[in-house]
């Protein structure tokens, strides 16, 4: 059922918005994606609760007097009576940071926030922050939050099961926004953009048999390359993001499959490329003590359907989520370990959530390294080719890395 404005009315007022804020733009939240290159787009969204609040987006290079307006598109988030204002814009400078305001320009630089376009080519050290799992309450993501913010990143990728909403709670996605605008934001205003996969938390009703319409928040909130939850984000030629739906609005076998081997065929030259999806090839356990994960069979089907792909072309590596844990695997291919031309597993799920047993190495043969710890993976991508992928726990300790050197991962004859 809709979402009475009366409820959402009294979440903003515990959520402590400010006065103003609610007051000049009925604000909810404001974040940043992508559909289209990253070098020279960014599209702006933010959710208000009123039909009339402004729509105007003022935006500028940092340090210019242009000032250039455009309007938003309008749309409901899900079946809620909160407001989508929508825009993206294109044509801008590769690596440069500009400013955006809604209603006028902003008079002052707390009035506004600011955004930062990657670079055409990798001539600097570009870094992401990645993880799933969210938000089993706004005090643990909030703490994992901080975290991200505190390293600064170009970008986030969020590998599904973000507000814990099942598609039908508005609440929890406004807690969601809230804390992701008023944390993930640096000294400047500026925000991290999110590249986001879907989970299964994004989904009425479970796991299987489900359609987008199924995830009516997720799919109104976010606009996504290709309007569907697999496609690939391609920075110039030297990093792809390839982001998949383990089953959760798509089918893992059939044209998801497919579409996965062309476009990793089409992206061999890549200096980087990392693959996210939510339910793990390789995970920790959702079961207690040494038992296999409740249900191996997504497992399994992502093993036969997707991996053939990874191996055969070749990944820096793969982020994987949904079992609340830590995880960093063995080099892992044709299903066994293999360190020199295997595929690491990163993972799995635990940036705001309850954390679970993970089971005896002689059970899950995969694992190198796994516990129950909260943990966001801050990834370091430089020039020469080689990168850095940290774990980070919520108290923004460093508790295990691994070093990629060039190249990454190539196919085997």
């Amino acid at each position: 059922m809709p979402v009475s404005r009366r409820r959402l009315l009294l979440v903003l007022f515990v959520l402590h918005i400010s006065p103003v804020a609610a007051s000049a733009q009925d604000l909810v939240g404001v974040y940043l994606t992508w559909k289209q290159d990253p070098r020279t787009t960014m599209t702006v969204n933010w959710v208000d609760l009123y039909p009339a609040s402004s729509g105007t987006l003022w935006h500028r290079q940092v340090d210019s007097d242009d000032w250039q307006s455009a309007e938003a598109t309008l749309s409901p988030v899900g079946p809620s009576s909160l407001q989508l204002r929508r825009i993206e814009l294109t044509g801008l400078k590769p690596d440069t940071d500009y400013e955006f305001s809604i209603g006028k320009p902003a008079a002052k630089p707390s009035d506004g926030w600011r955004f930062r376009t990657m670079p055409d080519e990798l001539k600097r050290p570009l870094t992401f922050v990645t993880g799933g799992d969210m938000m089993h309450s706004r005090a643990m993501v909030d703490a994992m939050n901080k975290q991200a913010a505190k390293l600064n990143p170009d970008f986030a990728l969020l590998g599904g099961d973000l507000a814990y909403a099942n598609g039908v709670t508005a609440s929890r996605w406004i807690d969601w926004l809230q804390s992701w605008t008023t944390i993930c934001i640096d000294k400047n205003r500026r925000i991290i953009p999110m590249v986001l996969a879907i989970g299964n938390h994004e989904v009425r009703g479970g796991y299987n048999g489900k359609i987008p319409d199924d995830a009516p928040y997720f799919y109104s909130l976010f606009s996504l390359p290709g309007d569907r939850s697999y496609y690939t984000l391609d920075f110039g030629d030297y990093l792809s993001l390839v982001i998949l739906d383990s089953e959760h609005t798509q089918p893992i076998a059939g044209p998801q499959a497919e579409w996965l081997g062309e476009a990793l065929s089409a992206r061999t030259g890549q200096q980087f490329l990392f693959g996210c999806y939510h339910y793990p090839a390789y995970g920790t356990t959702k079961a207690p003590k040494d038992k296999l994960p409740i249900d191996a069979s997504r497992s399994i089907a992502i093993r036969e359907h997707w991996m053939p792909h990874f191996e055969r072309y070749g990944m820096t590596a793969i982020f994987e989520n949904d079992h609340h844990n830590y995880k960093r695997t063995h080099r892992l291919r044709g299903h066994q370990r293999d360190d020199d031309n295997g595929i690491l597993y990163l993972g799995d799920g635990a940036w705001g959530v309850q954390t679970r047993t993970v089971p005896d190495p002689a059970v899950a043969w995969w694992l190198a390294k796994a516990e129950p710890r909260n943990h966001l993976w801050h990834v370091e991508l430089r020039p020469d080719g080689a990168s850095t992928i940290r774990a980070i726990d919520d108290e923004g300790k460093v508790f295990d890395h691994v070093d990629i050197a060039t190249p990454r991962t190539r196919p085997v004859p």
